[in-house]
């Protein structure tokens, strides 16, 4: 009698086939945010006035407040040196506005249950909205540097390759956090109020408008704790050439912007990329 032979183990997927599978999987994730990119390109380029706006703001702000901060004489370098770095922090907050209603705009035109239900994963949406976001928050502040770079000497040479790169991180943060109100607020009324009294409060409490040396005590012991502390010391230590506080205040904006994104992700759309 001949024995019964036990039945040839099915073979797993060869690392060839695992590999391409991936790779076909992070192609098709890197298309979906290219076309919510595209999209979010689409809408900023039609109503661009609120960013313009608050760009030239900092530029007006920024001349007014120069004989201040002379006449304050705190250390921090120039009036130039001190104003500017600040103006750029406090007006990218108040445009988170701006990449709230990005998102709250999906829900109010219904397309935000597509989102949900299609094939668009989370970083897919998060990553698409954000990037020409944090591109848009940058010539904001660069413009502002520029300016104040040619009417009142500001020193964008010594920035280097820090200053934008600080540019882009603070960019990225304020896209991101504005992204997270946009999920987790219901109504524009919501929208506006908190972006608008949170951005008022990040820069009266991180010396963005106010150099901390003249405000109450209690104001510098919580002022580490905003983003825009840690946004407005990697501006200026950029161009002070501080790099252990510029690496410091790099990393803590970085960290913050991961954990807004964190927070955005919990309501957004939970399928696979």
């Amino acid at each position: 009698m001949v024995p019964e032979t036990a039945p040839a183990a099915e073979a797993g997927p060869s690392a060839p086939h695992v590999a391409s599978e991936r790779s076909a999987r992070a192609s098709a994730s890197l298309c979906k945010a290219l076309a919510v990119f595209r999209h979010t390109c689409v809408l900023l380029a039609r109503d661009p006035g609120t960013v313009v706006a608050y760009t030239v703001m900092s530029m007006v702000l920024l001349v007014v407040l120069r004989p201040v901060y002379q006449r304050l004489g705190t250390p921090g370098g120039s009036p130039a040196e001190q104003g500017t770095p600040g103006l750029a922090v406090m007006f990218t907050l108040l445009a988170l506005d701006v990449a709230g209603q990005l998102l709250l705009s999906e829900r109010t035109w219904r397309t935000w249950d597509r989102l949900r239900v299609g094939s668009v994963g989370t970083l897919a949406v998060l990553i698409g909205k954000a990037l020409p976001l944090t591109v848009l928050f940058t010539l904001q502040q660069a413009a502002l540097f520029l300016f104040s770079g040619v009417v009142f000497r500001f020193p964008v040479a010594d920035g280097t390759w820090r200053l934008p790169l600080m540019g882009v991180c603070w960019g990225l943060c304020v896209s991101c956090c504005g992204l997270a109100l946009g999920v987790w607020v219901r109504t524009q009324g919501q929208l506006a109020a908190t972006s608008d009294i949170g951005a008022l409060a990040v820069t009266c409490l991180s010396g963005s408008l106010v150099p901390l040396a003249v405000l109450p005590g209690w104001v510098g012991d919580v002022a580490p704790l905003t983003p825009g502390y840690w946004g407005l010391h990697g501006l200026r230590d950029a161009v002070n050439g501080d790099d252990a506080g510029y690496l410091r205040s790099l990393g803590v904006v970085l960290a913050m912007t991961a954990a807004a994104l964190l927070l955005a992700s919990l309501r957004s759309p939970r399928k696979a990329l």
